[in-house]
């Protein structure tokens, strides 16, 4: 038995199979097949372009091909994964893919800036607070793995303090696929801590419940880190035809 189908088997049953143990609520079989998919996409470890089969995938997993099947359904409508008849592979985005997605960022996080200005209460404040300290203590360490997970946070908690569900659940499917883009396109995506001002200024907008500076800010940070993904873009493809040249003369 392969260790994913180990790990589905456990979540499923619950635990040790050899006593009585409550029963447990656990998300449907290809719910648990998705998530996992997803992760190993968004983390690189299933490559953009790499082909899946559901055959192989079931077999792996030590279940049915329907839940997989199912899994894969769920990923082309986040947009993770293209079906080119019948052939399933997982989406390369290019940088115009990358430049809509921030476009499209750009509209949804100032709306929540926005709304979570006017919502956003004393304790909120407080938690978004200590979030902006554990960023600067991240980039004081250099521990690139904490700064991009506090960066990521920081924007999820605007999204939840805007109040407004339907916003989370567009957010949540941006976010995705703009991390598959940063991965692909850009190999070393860094800001360095030229953002941390930028989330400052948000901070303090909100602070005082002024909603149109909070959704500038915003539109401005993001707008920001667009044009660093442009020029990140065009540096690496420069150093990767330096090399390729080099290569070649020798």
């Amino acid at each position: 038995m392969s260790s994913r189908q180990i790990t589905i088997f456990q979540i499923e049953a619950g635990g040790d199979e050899s006593e009585m143990n409550p029963v447990k609520r656990v998300d449907p079989l290809y719910q648990q097949i998705y998530k996992r998919l997803e992760e190993e996409i968004l983390e690189g470890k299933i490559m953009p372009g790499e082909r899946l089969i559901d055959t192989k995938i079931a077999s792996d997993l030590g279940v049915s091909r329907s839940p997989v099947r199912e899994a894969f359904r769920k990923l082309e409508r986040d947009g993770l994964l293209v079906n080119d008849e019948g052939n399933i592979s997982v989406f390369i985005p290019s940088l115009q893919d990358a430049k809509e997605l921030y476009q499209v960022r750009i509209g949804l996080e100032t709306v929540a800036a926005y709304w979570a200005a006017k919502h956003i209460t004393d304790d909120e404040l407080k938690r978004l607070s200590q979030i902006l300290i554990w960023t600067e203590q991240a980039v004081e360490q250099k521990n690139t793995q904490n700064i991009i997970a506090l960066n990521t946070k920081f924007h999820e908690i605007i999204i939840t303090y805007s109040r407004n569900n339907q916003l989370k659940k567009m957010m949540d499917n941006t976010r995705s696929l703009i991390r598959i883009c940063r991965n692909t396109i850009i190999k070393q995506y860094n800001r360095s801590d030229s953002f941390l001002e930028e989330h400052y200024g948000v901070f303090r907008a909100m602070s005082i419940h002024e909603p149109e500076l909070a959704a500038r800010k915003m539109e401005q940070h993001i707008q920001n880190d667009l044009k660093h993904f442009e020029e990140s873009y065009i540096y690496q493809n420069k150093m990767e035809s330096a090399n390729k040249s080099r290569r070649l003369l020798t």
